[in-house]
């Protein structure tokens, strides 16, 4: 029972401390916000490499070129000996006119001097395989096949961007990481000149013989307590951003350009990631600052 009356008066007098020293309190909430805030940005920013990296991945498709000597039951059956191949998961036909067409409203009419009998393409199957890892094995089984000229997937383009965005996501985690130690540094100079404004309160209790324990507790609940609110208010600063940067792109562009995350329900994981990150930093902040007004 008495415990529980200490933690109760522990959690009272860390409450009533955030407004002893209220321009200090806000200084410390607003650098918690601000520093929670860019980490829930870059966790957005992470999924959504991650999400582009996705897709163009699973946007990759194989290209098979027919021979023209093949007539129709030549490409049936090339079809068949495709479908059959381990990983394929769908086989779609592009005719010649249609590769020839596609090419028009890609790059404009100068190309429509290839019209009717100068048409230079082959018919081509388009593949799309169920696990991107096995493109490079599909596609050399799908060479060997009968009727086939080649088969690519634009393989120094996919590998390319596929590194370029492997390494952003390496870039962004390690940005996170070199963020979360700043501000643990930041947080706790910020909370020590809160505490260092209550020396001689806590020095007085040092002087009565109150613990280390007695003395550190309340302040380690105020950093708590400064976690809390600088999360809350990152969380709500982060889905206002991510809802309006969504809604900037479809009011520049038309259209959404790039295939966003959807804010729910990650905002609320996210919330909840703020929340335990931003009491952590607040007891380790608090924790440091408090130690130089402690006997060891």
């Amino acid at each position: 029972m008495r415990a529980i009356r200490t933690m109760g008066r522990h959690l009272r007098n860390g409450f009533l401390n955030l407004f002893r020293n209220a321009w200090m309190t806000i200084a410390s909430v607003l650098t918690m916000t601000l520093t929670l805030t860019m980490v829930g940005g870059l966790v957005f920013l992470m999924m959504n490499v991650d999400n582009i990296a996705t897709d163009i991945e699973e946007g990759v498709k194989i290209r098979a070129h027919i021979d023209l000597a093949a007539d129709t039951s030549d490409e049936e059956r090339l079809e068949e000996q495709i479908k059959q191949i381990d990983q394929v998961d769908q086989v779609d036909y592009s005719s010649k006119e249609d590769e020839y067409q596609m090419l028009v409203d890609q790059y404009g009419e100068e190309f429509e001097l290839f019209e009717g009998d100068n048409n230079p393409f082959y018919n081509v199957f388009i593949v799309s395989i169920s696990n991107p890892e096995h493109l490079e094995s599909v596609t050399q089984q799908i060479r060997e096949l009968p009727f086939v000229i080649d088969a690519n997937y634009g393989e120094e383009t996919a590998v390319d961007l596929v590194q370029v965005l492997n390494i952003a996501r390496a870039v962004v985690a390690a940005i996170a990481a070199i963020l979360v130690v700043i501000a643990i540094l930041l947080i706790s100079n910020t909370i020590r000149l809160t505490i260092d404004a209550r020396s001689t309160e806590i020095e007085i209790m040092r002087l009565v013989g109150a613990k280390n324990s007695y003395i550190k507790a309340p302040l380690m609940f105020e950093g708590a307590f400064i976690g809390i609110i600088g999360a809350i208010l990152a969380t709500f600063f982060v889905f206002v951003l991510y809802q309006s940067l969504q809604s900037a792109t479809i009011q520049i562009f038309g259209m959404s350009i790039l295939k966003f995350a959807p804010v729910y329900p990650t905002i609320i994981y996210v919330g909840i990631g703020l929340l335990l990150l931003g009491i952590i930093l607040g007891m380790i902040g608090a924790n440091r600052s408090s130690k130089k007004h402690l006997i060891i």
